[in-house]
């Protein structure tokens, strides 16, 4: 297997509102609401979303999801289908985590990124205004193979970087700057707030929990207490929160 290429936050970032921007949802809109993960999968990707029971993809783990890119396919785990039904965030998220392995892993989409370095500092690319990130002369193309999301505690880095851009997608940083800047003027933020803002990104409350942290705009310790990492910062425009 090759080595995964590493990209920074703040390229995913711009990588991501860059795809949301060309689907036609505008990361940057004073209404809070959900990424339609599965209609940028199908019509703006141009992927199959289907069902079918692929533990054997993995044995000894368990296996939520695959991608097969020569098939253009997003396969989700048919043995675990009640579990997606129940939990529309974790059914959310892993199709944005398939969908970042095509967009980051697959020769096949025009938002390929190659990075050719793995350190936080390598940069062999640069986003353009359509979104795309030209290839250097020194970008090496990976071989084309099934990724498979599957349960582990140890996470390879092409792992990682596909729930970065998961994170990044579901719950676009302009949105979340906003809403939590709203949720400041409210007055003091409580858990079941952000259990209300997830079930309105359509994400786990831990997923949200990540990404707050991640963009160092809230964080939740393990009493379920919610803490301002700051306490100053710039003010926010008012936007509608259905919580």
């Amino acid at each position: 297997m090759t080595t995964a290429k590493y990209i920074t936050q703040e390229r995913m970032e711009l990588l991501t509102e860059r795809i949301l921007t060309d689907y036609g949802f505008d990361p940057h809109q004073k209404r809070v609401q959900n990424v339609p993960i599965e209609e940028i999968v199908e019509f703006h990707f141009d992927l199959h979303i289907c069902w079918e029971p692929i533990d054997h993809f993995d044995p000894d783990g368990i296996v939520m999801a695959a991608i097969l890119p020569t098939e253009r396919r997003i396969v989700l785990n048919e043995t675990h289908r009640e579990l997606f039904d129940s939990k529309i965030g974790t059914y959310h998220f892993t199709l944005a985590h398939e969908l970042g392995h095509w967009v980051l892993h697959s020769s096949g989409t025009p938002y390929r990124l190659r990075l050719r370095d793995t350190g936080p500092t390598g940069r062999s690319g640069s986003l353009n205004t359509d979104g795309a990130l030209h290839e250097t002369a020194t970008a090496r193309l990976e071989p084309v193979r099934p990724y498979y999301c599957r349960s582990t505690s140890r996470k390879p880095p092409e792992e990682v970087q596909a729930d970065l851009f998961a994170e990044c997608l579901l719950m676009p940083r302009p949105m979340m700057e906003r809403t939590v800047g709203q949720l400041r003027k409210m007055g003091k933020i409580h858990l079941s707030h952000l259990y209300g803002l997830a079930e309105c990104f359509r994400v786990s409350i831990s997923a949200l929990s990540v990404r707050l942290t991640r963009l160092q705009l809230l964080n939740i310790d393990a009493d379920g207490n919610v803490r301002r990492p700051d306490a100053d910062r710039n003010t926010h425009e008012q936007l509608t929160l259905d919580l």
